[in-house]
């Protein structure tokens, strides 16, 4: 059990907490998997950054995990549990925007089109886009290609958040015309530095500004998840939902 010793497994209370949201076990038929059992393995997988393979066995067989894991993902289960721990997300007033690398494990370099994986500077890595409010919590995430701008996915971030009355902060890779514009329609109180190039220069407030390091906190909190800072996931719906669960569970 050495190499569990790391993991924090979910005590009493923080699993009474979620587990409205899992299927009761079956009283008839094969016995289902222990949905407790299974997350907790999954959390390992998350904080470890192993191979799926290298799951110890006191959570059960790794195969049967994988395949519960992804039942949940297409379920939208772990969209659900960000959800549940972040219920008051949307009643705060200060929203940050922003974005951060991941290098891509080799292990994920496959011959699998449209996985957000793309070259940069920094070889082969995937951008992890998102819109967070002043309490650390998730409202929406957007994977690319570390190779797209800031500025592409923007309102991909927007869609389906209460924008009226908010304020947003960002930076500079922010600040263009068609992001104000799309944010002065909906009400939105700007701080966002202008660009040294451009000629028209926009109201900013800089001791406001301070507080944008809310998101470069939130980055480095679920960063200390190994499954986080490198992806090992072939797929991009596995490692999206692998940092819903990196952002729900840094709130449980």
């Amino acid at each position: 059990m050495s190499d569990l010793l790391y993991h924090k497994e979910l005590s009493e209370a923080q699993w009474n907490r979620i587990k409205c949201l899992f299927e009761k076990p079956k009283k008839v038929g094969r016995p289902s998997l222990n949905p407790r059992k299974v997350f907790n393995g999954i959390l390992w997988i998350l904080r470890s950054g192993s191979r799926w393979r290298d799951l110890p066995s006191c959570y059960g067989n790794w195969n049967s995990i994988y395949h519960k894991f992804r039942l949940w993902c297409e379920n939208g289960l772990f969209e659900l549990l960000l959800r549940l721990v972040n219920t008051d997300a949307q009643t705060t007033t200060l929203l940050e925007i922003d974005s951060t690398f991941c290098k891509v494990h080799q292990s994920a370099c496959s011959a699998l089109k449209n996985q957000a994986i793309g070259v940069s500077r920094g070889g082969k890595t995937t951008k992890v886009h998102v819109l967070i409010n002043e309490r650390m919590q998730l409202l929406k995430v957007v994977l690319t290609g570390g190779h797209i701008h800031d500025s592409e996915p923007v309102f991909d971030l927007f869609d389906d958040v209460e924008l009226v009355g908010k304020t947003l902060l960002a930076d500079k890779a922010y600040s263009s015309e068609s992001i104000r514009n799309y944010l002065d329609e909906r009400g939105v109180q700007i701080c966002i530095p202008d660009k040294v190039n451009f000629k028209v220069k926009h109201a900013f407030d800089a001791e406001l500004y301070k507080r944008r390091n809310l998101v470069e906190r939130f980055f480095q909190r679920i960063k200390n998840y190994r499954h986080i800072a490198t992806r090992y996931d072939k797929l991009a719906v596995c490692f999206l939902n692998f940092v819903l669960l990196a952002s729900a569970s840094i709130h449980f």
